[in-house]
């Protein structure tokens, strides 16, 4: 740009004999009075451009000088917004003026106000804001003006407005000079609660300037309705029709047929395994397919036994074969495909796949010898192939640790060709004989950026920064080389410079201050301490491996091969872990990714961030959440309990000895919004009661349960002294916490053999529980066991009992007291494989087992234990995953028998009582991100107050303000008689398209002889089209028509059809 063209700008503090210039291209100021500056963008040298920014910022008078003329404009102190940023030798800075609430009182309390009058007041002050806007666009000049207000206005008031807030002066312009772009800007001057401009739409209306759009004169029936209920009765066919048109579904089975390569892979079903996927499996598939053609990723969130394994495998390939065929691809159709998998259903992976998809081969990878091996056949080959990976096999591997070298500041470093200048060293409140991290290859100071006054400043790092490895602390700026190494689990056990804590990441242990002064972490700071306090003990990296990971390899060196990954137990990876990293990784280099689960939500918020941030990372940045900040997302979608307590020391204290304090933590419940935003473009769910098949019935029974006498007097004696620690002691609590939780769970189980409760900082001895019964003593729980076990035995069923505690001798007593009875038991130990879990309960029940007791951790995913018709629960445990997954082992589509019960006896009145309470409402929660919504799933969601919520809660039969009786909950929770869904996607005959590749007859022949199971050949697809079947619905039920006075406890078919369609 010219430099004559430029305006000067100029500060000169006569008092110290400043003069600062910068040149600027655009100013915006406000010529009304004294003219102030409202927004300034100028260049320089860096230090007069950041000397006139803060300058600026705080205070003064400056003067522009142009061609044309000379202004004076005052600035306004610390209302302007800064930018600076260097090019090279020179800087620019940007400066504009922030909305402000200059004339907002001190928020006190008038005499005639209410609280609720104040807080608006206090949300919505007098205030001048500032609008830039594209010169003579109306229509982004009104968007504008609707966002500086909370005045719902709507485009029909357009020209209206604008024109009445320029003739009452709300809205003026100001003035502008720039010689770089086009741009006007304006002033929008808003009264207290925005008054002026709600009288400005009052007016309008009451004058007929402006109409609402589809409203009559008259009595509007909105006048009459007092609350969402009512408000849904009178409106909620119309609603529901402009629910449908605004969201409509990928696939309507009813409506649309199916693809051919959909019906093709169903047909080669039909011809190897001799049955056809069910009506609701084929739609499901179909919608899947749908997605993966439009997007990457594709979300089935079905029930155990539904079908997973061939759902996700039939949608990935369909999508392969549609796009070959679209993109009329010449040669010949296959794809290299990954399933990650929990261990031991990786055989299980190879059956179905080769079972559902033709010319197809799978193989279990173990290791990167055998990757390799395996993608050099599927290369040399003509079938499509599946690589199925364990997740525990997948992120075996090395750890990276720090490789930076801590020494004095030498800012050349040493002598090496370098790829860039070295940073500036503008160090702020550095000393330059203080030691600093360098890089281990060119001795150069890692620098790093702070922020101060929305100004930044290059620094050399401190010991923070090495936490964990990073896009900005991963290699040199100098030389390029890598900051970080591979970690030797040998040689870091020797070494005492750096130590790896957990989750928080490396700490090196010189500077060990520096992390103490920023954690808040009670168990973080104890642990710092620890370090700290024992400088020549070496700590050792858990976890770390000589192994390099699968997933890396695979992400490094087969970029961009892999077609598709099946990720099955989607829910296993929605922590912060080493396997969801894995899966990230090899989510990152899928072309297709669909993710399958049976439980996609444990109940709490928490339980699904990492989960979103790693299938839709880019509606979590649109939404505002970052990756390291889970609690806020926690804060929008979750429930979060805050807790004051206010101490004062003595009667009549002065108000600023008052001691007070704020404790958080997360609740069951779940927004709504988590599913409408983030998942609904995604995923499809499917319950076994869409099968279209007669399923058992399934019932959860808890039993309430009495202590003995002797029982429970100690149990309240240990719980009264326990709560009292955690009453009045509030250090040790935290530390006794998990141990008080135990404790008191265990004990009614086994009130004997318990350890004493120290307490964690001076050591003496709290509670010693006393031993109240004998081993051998028969209690209440155990009782009731055998006597169910008893009952399902003499009527010829088999019975699987769970126990989660494995420090109790829970299941060697309950062997021993079924073995007494003659009854064939066995216990499935830990030491047994997971890959041969399920072959070795095939063994077993083969030499007549009656009885099964296990953890239900070892079965909670890929065994069908259709033999054991009833479960029994001997503790729940606190696990959401793990209970509904382990309670529906039984429960499938192949179950033949009449009914599945699972019991869960409990103790009343004790921690047992509280855990299952607990439990069936984040069970309740989990559904209604999952489409059932219940009672009991809104009543635990009463803490969550958004407005969708709030609505959800209305529909049903009211806000409950807690959860009910336990037994009546699960009662209304079961599944009893369920209605078998009648309708059928084939509602039309299948269009004619081009032949799917994947029936292909004439296929080449591979050129390598597979090993991985007998070659089929493929089989054509019938060209005779399916008979159309009609849709036939279990119950004709008349269209509900809007009802007045309407019982709060009904619930009207609008209602039930509104959620049914959303």
């Amino acid at each position: 740009m010219n430099k004559q063209k430029l305006m000067k700008v100029t500060y000169y503090d006569p008092k110290n004999n400043i003069r600062l210039t910068g040149y600027s291209d655009t100013v915006v100021w406000d010529d009304k009075g004294q003219p102030t500056l409202m927004a300034l963008r100028f260049g320089g040298y860096p230090e007069e451009v950041r000397g006139l920014a803060d300058a600026i910022f705080g205070g003064i008078t400056i003067e522009i000088e142009s061609e044309q003329s000379t202004l004076t404009l005052k600035t306004l102190p610390r209302q302007y917004r800064r930018e600076i940023s260097h090019d090279g030798v020179y800087a620019e800075a940007t400066l504009v003026v922030e909305d402000d609430g200059q004339l907002a009182d001190s928020g006190e309390q008038n005499e005639d106000e209410t609280q609720e009058e104040v807080q608006t007041r206090q949300d919505l002050p007098p205030r001048n804001t500032y609008i830039f806007c594209t010169p003579g666009d109306r229509e982004d000049l009104f968007r504008a003006v609707d966002q500086k207000t909370a005045v719902p206005l709507i485009p029909e008031f357009r020209d209206y407005v604008l024109g009445q807030l320029t003739q009452r002066n709300i809205l003026r312009p100001l003035r502008v000079h720039s010689i770089s772009q086009k741009m006007e800007a304006w002033l929008l001057r808003c009264e207290e609660k925005d008054k002026n401009i709600v009288a400005v739409l009052e007016d309008g209306l009451r004058s007929g300037a402006i109409v609402i759009p589809g409203s009559t004169p008259g009595l509007s029936p909105l006048d009459e309705l007092k609350s969402v209920t009512g408000y849904l009765n009178t409106f909620g066919v119309t609603v529901a029709e402009r629910i449908k048109k605004l969201f409509v579904p990928l696939f309507d089975p009813a409506k649309e047929p199916l693809s051919p390569e959909v019906l093709a892979i169903n047909q080669y079903v039909r011809d190897h395994a001799g049955y056809s996927l069910y009506d609701a499996q084929l739609a499901v598939t179909e919608a899947v397919k749908r997605q993966l053609q439009r997007g990457k990723v594709g979300l089935i969130v079905a029930e155990c036994g539904s079908g997973k394994t061939k759902l996700g495998t039939v949608a990935i390939t369909s999508a392969a074969a549609a796009l070959h065929v679209q993109q009329k691809s010449d040669g010949l159709f296959k794809t290299f495909n990954v399933v990650l998998c929990p261990s031991h259903v990786t055989r299980k992976w190879v059956r179905e796949v080769e079972e559902t998809v033709p010319n197809t081969f799978a193989a279990v990878v173990h290791n990167i010898q055998e990757f390799d091996h395996l993608y050099r056949m599927y290369e040399r080959g003509t079938k499509s192939c599946f690589a199925i990976i364990s997740k525990e096999k997948a992120r075996d591997g090395y750890m990276r640790a720090p490789a930076v070298i801590r020494r004095r500041w030498n800012r050349e470093g040493l002598s090496v060709e370098r790829k860039v200048p070295l940073p500036a060293c503008g160090a702020v409140d550095m000393d330059p004989r203080r030691p600093v991290f360098c890089c281990p290859e060119c001795g150069t100071a890692v620098m790093t950026n702070i922020s101060r006054d929305n100004i930044v400043y290059r620094v050399p790092a401190d010991s923070r920064f090495f936490r964990r490895e990073n896009h900005e602390n991963h290699k040199c700026e100098a030389c390029g080389a890598s900051l970080w190494t591979t970690l030797n689990p040998d040689a870091w056990g020797r070494q005492k410079t750096w130590a790896k804590i957990g989750d928080y990441g490396f700490v090196y242990r010189p500077l060990i201050g520096e992390h103490l002064m920023k954690v808040k972490s009670e168990a973080l700071i104890q642990k710092l301490h620890d370090i700290g306090s024992n400088p020549d003990t070496p700590y050792p990296a858990r976890g770390a491996n000589r192994s390099y990971p699968l997933s890396s390899y695979i992400k490094r060196k087969y970029k961009g091969r892999v077609y598709g990954l099946i990720v099955d137990e989607l829910h296993q990876y929605n922590n912060k872990s080493g396997q969801g990293d894995a899966m990230a990784e090899l989510y990152d280099n899928a072309k297709k990714v669909v993710g399958m689960t049976a439980t996609l939500i444990n109940g709490y918020s928490s339980g699904i961030f990492y989960l979103l941030y790693r299938i839709v990372p880019s509606l979590m940045k649109k939404d505002g959440k970052d990756y390291e900040s889970p609690t806020e997302f926690d804060k929008e979608y979750g429930v979060i309990q805050t807790t004051y307590e206010e101490v004062e020391q003595e009667y009549n204290s002065n108000r600023r000895t008052v001691q007070s304090r704020s404790s958080t933590r997360l609740l069951p419940g779940v927004s709504p919004l988590v599913y409408s935003r983030f998942m609904m473009e995604y995923a499809v769910f499917l319950s076994l009661t869409d099968m279209g098949k007669e399923l058992p019935e399934y019932e959860e029974i808890p039993i309430p349960l009495s202590m003995p006498e002797e029982v429970e007097k100690e149990y309240e004696r240990v719980e009264s002294v326990l709560k009292s620690v955690l009453k009045n002691d509030r250090k040790a609590a935290k530390k006794i916490l998990s141990a008080y939780l135990n404790l008191l769970t265990a004990y009614p189980d086994q009130p004997y053999g318990h350890k004493p409760i120290y307490h964690p900082i001076d050591g003496h001895k709290i509670v010693e529980p006393a031993d109240t019964v004998s081993p051998d003593t028969l209690l209440p729980k155990d009782e009731k066991v055998l006597e169910i076990v008893e009952r399902k035995l003499n009527a010829g069923e088999k019975v699987l009992v769970y126990t989660n505690w494995t420090r109790l001798d829970t299941q060697d007593k309950l062997q021993k007291l079924f073995l007494e009875r003659g009854w064939r038991t066995a216990i499935l130990p830990a030491k047994v494989k997971p890959d041969k879990r399920e072959a070795w309960v095939d063994a077993r029940l083969a030499e007549g087992l009656q009885v099964l007791i296990c953890n239900p951790s070892l079965v909670e995913t890929g065994l069908d234990l259709n033999a054991f018709t009833t479960l029994i629960f001997y503790d729940t445990g606190y696990k959401l995953f793990t209970l509904r997954q382990a309670s529906r082992r039984s429960w499938r589509i192949n179950q033949t028998a009449p009914r599945v019960e699972v019991y869960m006896p409990y103790y009343q009145h004790t921690m047992q009582h509280k855990a299952i309470k607990l439990m069936a409402s984040k069970l309740a929660v989990a559904g209604i991100i999952e489409g059932s919504f219940s009672e009991e799933g809104l009543a635990a969601m009463s803490e969550c107050e958004d407005m969708t919520s709030m609505m959800a809660k209305e529909l049903m039969l009211g806000i409950k303000d807690n959860v009910e009786d336990v037994s009546s909950m699960f009662k209304r929770m079961a599944l009893l008689k369920p209605q078998v869904s009648a309708w059928s996607i084939f509602s039309e005959k299948p269009q004619e398209r081009e032949a799917t590749p994947l029936l292909a007859s004439g296929t080449a022949e591979p050129a390598v002889e597979f090993t991985f199971g007998t070659p089929i050949s493929a089989v054509a697809a019938d060209p005779t089209p399916k008979p159309e079947l009609l849709i036939s619905p279990v119950t004709n039920k008349p269209k509900a028509t809007a009802r007045k006075n309407k019982a709060a406890a009904e619930i009207s078919e609008d209602q039930l059809l509104l959620f049914k369609i959303a």
